[in-house]
């Protein structure tokens, strides 16, 4: 099992947050729709502050000002 940095993730913890299959998250990486999503290789990954923004208009904890 590869261990990622805390601000990337795989293409499973996407399409789980998207509620889809995995597969299709692969089809959306593919076609450049995925929010964040990157090749590493062969290996898709996912940028997570770019995805949480992009999908939900958030930024990450450390970005967040008071």
């Amino acid at each position: 099992m590869t261990v990622l940095p805390a601000d990337v993730r795989s293409l499973s913890w996407a399409a789980e947050q998207l509620g889809i299959g995995v597969s299709t998250a692969y089809r959306l990486a593919a076609a450049d729709q995925l929010p964040g999503a990157f090749k590493v290789g062969a290996q898709w990954r996912v940028s997570v502050p770019r995805f949480l923004r992009e999908v939900h208009g958030e930024a990450p904890l450390e970005q967040v000002s008071s």
